[in-house]
């Protein structure tokens, strides 16, 4: 059986740092619901994976160092197997799509052919939503010129939420509207469990990104998704010497999801969003 997941997701999203905890995870934990078999083109996850258990920050994926052909052999619980694409594309790679409107032929074609899509999204690139009567208004005078518009950069200026469903309809187009299952991955989780602790990924999609909420929800027909709270790494740099506390790295994993799950086991969202494969 062959899968292929698709990892999206703009600078900074976590999408290294979660395949570099990933590998760590099924070489080193034996309870989890994917087992590793087999892994092509280790040596790349291999070369991070020091400095991940070493809370040390990983290089960021580059377009000229992005890995294409990362494929893992993974075992089912009843003791088939079968064989995950994971591509390792940088977050300048979306970033151009959603600034440029252009896509190299690769890309393209691995998201034609993808089973699945893991969307990163770091919550510490959105801001916390709150009352209105708690917002602070500057109001200016000054009149919106030409020159501001022409200097408006769209990375900065433009919310995460309007970015990302841009990028959504541009995955819809290219596989011409057919059925993308989709797994919203919330990257730096213990940031949201710090200031909002009760509350849920789905929760948090529908309160904070509200506008990429109702897009789900306005195309559901050809939308099928799903949502993940993550810290792949367990903290931030400021908590190293806590997080190196731990007997082994693979247990400052935290992944949550909307069923009470809580845990390390970061192939649960994929064998989940791939559906029954038993």
């Amino acid at each position: 059986m062959y899968k292929k997941c698709f990892i999206a997701g703009l600078p900074s999203a976590g999408k290294t740092t979660f395949l570099t905890a990933l590998w760590n995870l099924i070489n080193h934990y034996p309870d989890v619901k994917l087992k590793l078999n087999k892994i092509e083109n280790g040596q790349y996850l291999a070369s991070l994976s020091n400095k991940w258990a070493n809370i040390e920050p990983l290089e960021r994926t580059v377009p000229s160092g992005e890995q294409a052909d990362i494929s893992i052999k993974l075992e089912l619980p009843n003791k088939t197997t079968f064989d995950l694409h994971l591509p390792d594309f940088s977050g300048e790679t979306f970033q151009s799509q959603y600034e440029m409107r252009e896509i190299s032929e690769e890309v393209m074609k691995y998201i034609e052919d993808a089973d699945a899509v893991l969307f990163f999204i770091n919550v510490n690139s959105i801001k916390l939503l709150g009352l209105i009567s708690e917002q602070t208004f500057i109001h200016s005078s000054t009149p919106t010129t030409n020159n501001d518009i022409v200097n408006r950069n769209p990375k900065k200026d433009d919310p995460i939420q309007i970015q990302v469903i841009e990028l959504l309809q541009f995955i819809l187009f290219i596989r011409k509207n057919k059925m993308l299952k989709i797994g919203f991955m919330f990257s730096a989780w213990d940031l949201i469990k710090s200031n909002l602790n009760d509350i849920k990924p789905e929760q948090f999609l529908e309160k904070q990104m509200n506008m990429l909420w109702q897009f789900c929800q306005s195309n559901d027909d050809i939308i099928k998704y799903q949502t993940w709270g993550i810290s792949a790494q367990g903290g931030g740099f400021d908590e190293k010497e806590l997080l190196l506390d731990k007997e082994y790295p693979y247990e400052r994993i935290f992944v949550e999801g909307n069923d009470g799950y809580q845990g390390c086991d970061l192939t649960l969202p994929i064998y989940l969003l791939m559906g029954n494969m038993e």
